[in-house]
């Protein structure tokens, strides 16, 4: 059965047909920091439906509230402030005269389009939002759309899900009731970025999934306040400085949204606080211990076949009947499984057994950290060396019990396409802001490996981990990649209370 049809199926079972309610007024909604802000009624029946209700209850940052008490955030919020995000995108663009090639009626159409997008955007994430990405990493299904559609796992969930038959039911009953027309089929390829005619529409896609979209001026903004990690971000100038134009790109003409000269400080703010996000907030060592806590969980369900909510995790498609708290309810019990739920719930959580980074290996080693690098990008291969590190501790051991943490380096898509006019030329921000050793500076500065483990494995952990990663990267270690990882004795002498009552000769 393919992906698409299996969630044809799990709609149709799990859903059956979607809630139409009567919505008699528009809604206005208030958000923190974006204001007060007007939803057609339409839009308040999509949102009211279970699908998208169901996000209240997935957090936007995963488990980092353990760590920036404040960051509670979900993705429903985020949902709403992309579409906040969307109108104010396109309010700029025809401010500034760039939608005049279209006729009154198309930009009504589109923008609609492009709110309900917004709306819909995240309908695919699963429990702890990103942290279940690489689970569903792990299923042939998805790793084969990935391949064939691109996008993220839960782009592609949700893609799929605007388009099955409960969805088209839906809005059918919705377009009727509230004299609205919808293109579906348009708005779940914008999710994934893409549109019918690149060399017209490009732009439209651009808006919702590119280079400088809806969904980063929100979550940057949005992952930032909340969490309390300060940042500099000039985003209404940023809106101001928007355009739609035809250039030639490696695929052919496109009309594009790009940015004209007067947007390259802010736009050079935006790359900056998302680089400092992931080192502040995505990559702490606390938050990414958490993560690998919640990976080992959802693992051990579909490895062990272990019931939650009286289903079995046998595809991609059982994760979309889970959100944070039906996983955090499995506290209870005597299991594994349930004592791994119940150290998260309780914020007791893997501990750093070793530090692999610029400055924990010795000089010799320096390159071989590019080749730990690549590995990021390939979870399954690491999973791999996980249960090859599990297998050297012993003593009943388990992949979920240790914890190889190669964090992928932020990606500056935002650099690289030629989408800011400067003249008559277009150029890519690489140009302008330059990136030349950037990567190697990140390594050298920023980016941190880690082996995690139980406390009961810790220090076997750090021993086989050290030797797997000299046996296979030929990484010489310092000293500090135990002394930072805080390992005992290293770190400090280990004292019993005797050693407080005996005086010193």
């Amino acid at each position: 059965m393919t992906l698409e049809t299996s969630i044809n199926k799990f709609m149709d079972e799990y859903y059956g047909e979607l809630p139409l309610y009567d919505i008699r007024e528009p809604k206005v909604i208030h958000m923190t920091k974006l204001g007060t802000h007007h939803f057609s009624k339409h839009e308040i029946a999509v949102i009211d439906t279970p699908v998208v209700q169901r996000l209240k209850y997935i957090s936007q940052l995963g488990p980092v509230y353990n760590v920036f008490p404040t960051a509670r955030h979900s993705r429903f919020e985020h949902t709403l402030g992309v579409a906040i995000s969307i109108n104010k995108m396109w309010n700029s663009l025809t401010e500034n005269v760039s939608l005049s090639f279209l006729p009154s009626s198309d930009r009504t159409k589109i923008l609609s389009d492009l709110r309900m997008c917004a709306i819909l955007h995240d309908i695919g994430h699963c429990p702890f939002s990103h942290v279940s990405e690489t689970v569903l990493m792990d299923f042939p299904s998805i790793q084969s759309e990935k391949i064939r559609l691109g996008g993220k796992p839960h782009e592609i969930l949700g893609h799929y899900i605007i388009k099955s038959d409960v969805f088209k039911s839906f809005f059918e009953d919705l377009s009727t009731e509230y004299k609205v027309e919808l293109g579906l089929d348009k708005i779940s390829n914008y999710l994934l970025g893409k549109v019918d005619d690149p060399s017209e529409e490009q732009y439209i896609a651009d808006l919702i999934n590119g280079q400088i979209d809806a969904d980063k001026l929100d979550y940057i903004v949005r992952d930032s306040d909340f969490s309390g990690v300060e940042l500099a971000l000039g985003v209404d100038r940023l809106l101001l400085s928007l355009g739609i134009e035809k250039i030639q790109t490696s695929e052919g003409e496109r009309r594009k949204l790009i940015m004209y000269e007067k947007g390259i400080m802010p736009l050079e703010q935006l790359i900056l606080a998302k680089v400092m996000l992931y080192s502040a907030i995505y990559h702490h060592q606390k938050v990414r211990a958490l993560d690998h806590m919640i990976i080992s969980i959802l693992r051990m369900l579909i490895d062990e076949k272990i019931e939650i909510n009286g289903n079995i995790i046998e595809s991609p498609v059982d994760l979309l009947k889970l959100d944070d708290f039906d996983l955090l309810k499995l506290s209870s019990g005597n299991s594994n499984v349930n004592d791994l739920c119940k150290r998260l719930k309780s914020r007791q959580t893997f501990k750093r057994c070793l530090v692999i980074a610029s400055k924990t290996v010795k000089d010799e080693s320096q390159n071989q950290l590019f080749d730990v690098l690549k590995y990021s990008e390939h979870p399954i291969e690491i999973r791999g060396l996980n249960k090859v590190l599990a297998e050297r501790i012993g003593n009943d051991c388990t992949e979920y019990d240790v914890a190889i943490d190669l964090p992928m380096t932020p990606k500056l898509g935002e650099t690289q396409q030629k989408i800011i006019k400067i003249g008559g030329e277009f150029k890519a921000l690489k140009e302008i802001f330059p990136q030349k050793g950037w990567l190697e500076s990140y390594m050298a500065n920023k980016w941190k490996g880690h082996i995690f483990a139980s406390d009961k494995y810790r220090d076997k952990a750090c021993k086989e981990g050290k030797a797997l990663f000299e046996e296979i990267f030929d990484i010489k270690f310092k000293e500090t990649a135990e002394t930072d990882a805080k390992i005992l004795p290293l770190y400090k002498k280990q004292r019993t209370l005797q050693d407080y009552y005996t005086r010193p000769q």
